[in-house]
């Protein structure tokens, strides 16, 4: 897939669970432990406004407050649709995207991005007893992203260290083992 397929995906898969989050989840907890279902689902839509700045070419900065109203999946989906938009404008994953924590390549963005929502689709099903499995497609395509980034994903206040899961566990939950959930 290219970086905005990647995206697309991602932003698909993470769209359906979070349109099937119903309202009393959300004060659920997380495997995502500094998040329950309302701050992720913030951090999830907040992050799709910052990134859709950085790749229109502006300097990203994550809102404040709350990032949804009455239906989550309504912004989400809006939020969704601005970045599609914008990693589809002229250059948007040339050069370097603006971020909060300083400039980095666009390419690595659109990758963390995509991971990102892979990972915390993941953590929003698990959270409202909602299917876990990601899609074979898009789970072979996040790990060989993540593999090759082990070292980044273990630093202090990214995901943490590896959760060890049984062979027999399936290959989504491996991966969110990886990236440092407990299934």
């Amino acid at each position: 897939m290219d970086p905005i397929e990647r995206i697309e995906k991602a932003t698909e898969h993470a769209s359906n669970i979070v349109n099937n989050i119903k309202a009393d989840q959300l004060s659920n907890p997380t495997p995502c432990s500094e998040f329950d279902v309302r701050l992720l689902l913030n951090h999830m839509i907040g992050g799709l406004s910052m990134l859709s700045a950085a790749a229109a070419g502006d300097e990203a900065k994550m809102p404040e407050g709350d990032q949804f109203g009455a239906n989550p999946g309504e912004d989400y989906d809006k939020g969704r649709a601005k970045l599609l938009e914008a990693v589809r404008g002229d250059g948007a994953l040339d050069g370097t995207w603006k971020m909060p924590f300083g400039e980095l390549p666009a390419s690595m963005m659109a990758s963390i991005a995509f991971v990102e929502h892979v990972t915390h689709g993941w953590d929003l099903a698990k959270a409202t007893g909602q299917d876990t499995t990601i899609p074979e497609p898009l789970l072979t395509e996040v790990v060989e992203v993540v593999t090759p980034m082990d070292a980044m994903w273990r630093m202090p206040g990214v995901c943490g260290p590896k959760v060890e899961v049984p062979d027999s566990a399936s290959e989504s939950d491996k991966f969110a083992g990886f990236m440092g959930r407990q299934p």
